[in-house]
């Protein structure tokens, strides 16, 4: 009852570590659940941040360079026209990379005609054919010198920016007029090999990692892609976390002579930026990490238990063997007591003359015999047992018959099995191979399992020992016709110090190590032991060895 008790509370102690483990692998999945919602709102929202500063970054660094080339019209009139241009020229030149524009180009009203001059990169102005593509702009602005129609309006499927220059001398009431317009074609060469990868590392690295794709392509839903980080090409427009318009379609206006701020806002675009995280997408980056956390966490959470479930085994088994261990104590004291006591009565009796007659004598030497070979048996395991413990010394290894073995195993318990009244039937197939190991412990091991069927299953008056091949190996049987063994003590009659309870019941007396030194001396010669209830009835334990 009081193990059984233990039982339970050990499984009721293990039973809470679950709930507890449980419970928290909940909760783990809970928060991680909540970190990640909240991390993905902060990682969606910080990544359109960056792309809209990385987009206002692109269209101010245009629009700062157009502004430095741009003369008002007071220059225009102080310094001359082309003067102007060229002082403006060579002041971006000094602080610009040119590359930016493939074209940069005046439409000056001249005698009622619209010339148009190109600002050369030698520092010169010289008169050029309007390209193809520009017709609309020519239209435009020639209907504005000639005092009507719209605003020029630059195709939104070209890199055109039309900045027009004001005359200074008019005035807000008489309404302001076009003295001139600049033109300036962008390099998308320029874009795609410097501008933007420059933009890309200032606002969408971390630590210096690229870890976003990016691909800019034209605002129309069939255009072609201007600019990918992806080694195909390929537009990241599907399933981007992140979209922006880029490359503004509005010109900032020049009222009254001066060049008027660009408003904050984007509007109209021509490309559109879309980013998409390496990994597939934020979403899949931060289940990633949802679940690199909650694999690390019930990692965790495993070991935790793991080791609660180590020191609640650890300490059942530490009492389990206390307990055996005072078992055992309390079983040798009396188990040497008996025969001490014996052997005392006899040598006092011996001693003082009480008995004279020989066949009297010869009685009680046999008797002090036989219990002081009981003791020598019981000293012998307990030697056995701390040595196995604690010997570092290595087994002897020889060749040896199991036959010869076995002969000689039952030769030597013949009185034992005699004394419990048993008949010994040994078989030994012919032609067995031959073990390697240490024949003294092996033999050993087969007189304490023979020593075990005369104490328990005495009842039977029967005791067969055989062996026969197996495998590639030896298998020896000892049986006897005993009550057996019950079923919940199978596992346990190898541990060192049990005793069933039956066998306490008894009172069969031993020390509760034979059977712990006979598994420990087969397993030391890589066989296997095990024990079951033979149909006949009683205990049957089978030892397979392997063949040299």
């Amino acid at each position: 009852m009081k193990l059984l008790g233990q039982n339970r509370l050990e499984l009721a102690l293990l039973g809470l570590i679950a709930i507890v483990c449980a419970g928290l692998s909940i909760l783990q999945y809970r928060w991680t659940g909540e970190v990640s919602r909240a991390e993905r709102v902060q990682l969606r929202s910080g990544l359109n941040d960056q792309v809209l500063r990385l987009a206002r970054a692109f269209d101010e660094e245009i629009r700062e360079n157009c502004r430095v080339l741009l003369p008002d019209g007071a220059q225009l009139r102080e310094a001359g026209v082309r003067q102007a241009h060229l002082s403006r020229y060579r002041a971006w030149a000094s602080s610009h990379e040119e590359g930016l524009f493939t074209h940069i180009a005046i439409a000056a009203p001249e005698h009622g005609i619209l010339n148009l001059y190109s600002l050369e990169r030698e520092g010169r102005i010289a008169s050029m054919e309007w390209p193809p593509g520009w017709e609309g702009l020519r239209a435009s602005m020639t209907g504005r010198m000639r005092g009507g129609g719209p605003p020029p309006s630059i195709p939104p499927n070209s890199t055109l920016i039309e900045y027009p220059i004001f005359d200074s001398s008019d005035t807000p009431r008489e309404g302001r007029r076009e003295f001139e317009w600049m033109i300036f074609e962008v390099s998308q060469e320029y874009i795609r090999s410097k501008m933007l990868p420059r933009l890309l590392a200032e606002y969408l690295t971390s630590r210096g990692d690229a870890v976003y794709d990016v691909s800019v392509s034209w605002s129309d839903p069939r255009g072609s892609v201007v600019f990918s980080t992806r080694g195909n090409g390929s537009s990241v427009a599907s399933g981007a976390d992140a979209t922006v318009g880029i490359f503004s379609l509005d010109t900032p206006a020049m009222a009254g002579g001066r060049r008027d701020r660009p408003s904050e806002g984007l509007g109209p675009t021509r490309w559109v930026l879309a980013a998409r995280h390496r990994e597939g997408s934020l979403d899949a980056v931060v289940s990633h990490a949802r679940t690199r956390n909650l694999l690390t966490s019930l990692a965790l959470i495993s070991m935790l238990a793991g080791a609660a479930w180590a020191l609640v085994r650890y300490t059942a088994r530490s009492r389990r063997l206390s307990e055996m261990q005072f078992r055992f104590a309390a079983g040798v004291s009396h188990d040497l007591r008996t025969p001490l006591t014996a052997i005392r009565g006899a040598a006092f009796n011996l001693a003082d003359g009480v008995v004279t007659e020989p066949a009297k004598v010869g009685h009680y030497a046999n008797l002090i015999l036989r219990n002081a070979e009981e003791l020598t048996a019981m000293i012998e395991n307990v030697l056995a047992f701390s040595a196995s413990l604690h010997s570092s010394k290595e087994e002897r290894r020889e060749i040896f018959a199991v036959g010869d073995l076995l002969d000689h195993a039952v030769a030597t318990m013949a009185q034992e099995i005699e004394k419990a009244g048993c008949r010994m039937e040994l078989t030994v197939a012919p032609d067995l191979p031959g073990l390697t190991g240490d024949p003294i412990a092996i033999e050993q091991a087969f007189r304490n399992l023979i020593a075990n069927a005369a104490r328990h299953g005495a009842q039977g008056r029967w005791i067969g020992v055989s062996a026969a091949r197996s495998g590639e190996g030896v298998e020896v049987r000892v049986c006897d016709r005993g009550p057996g063994i019950v079923e919940t003590e199978r596992e346990r009659i190898f541990e060192p110090f049990y005793r069933g309870e039956q066998t306490r019941a008894s009172q069969v007396r031993g020390t509760g190590l034979g059977l712990s030194l006979v598994k420990d001396a087969v397993e030391r010669h890589r066989g296997t032991i095990a024990v079951n209830n033979s149909p006949a009835g009683g205990a049957q334990f089978t030892v397979w060895l392997p063949a040299t």
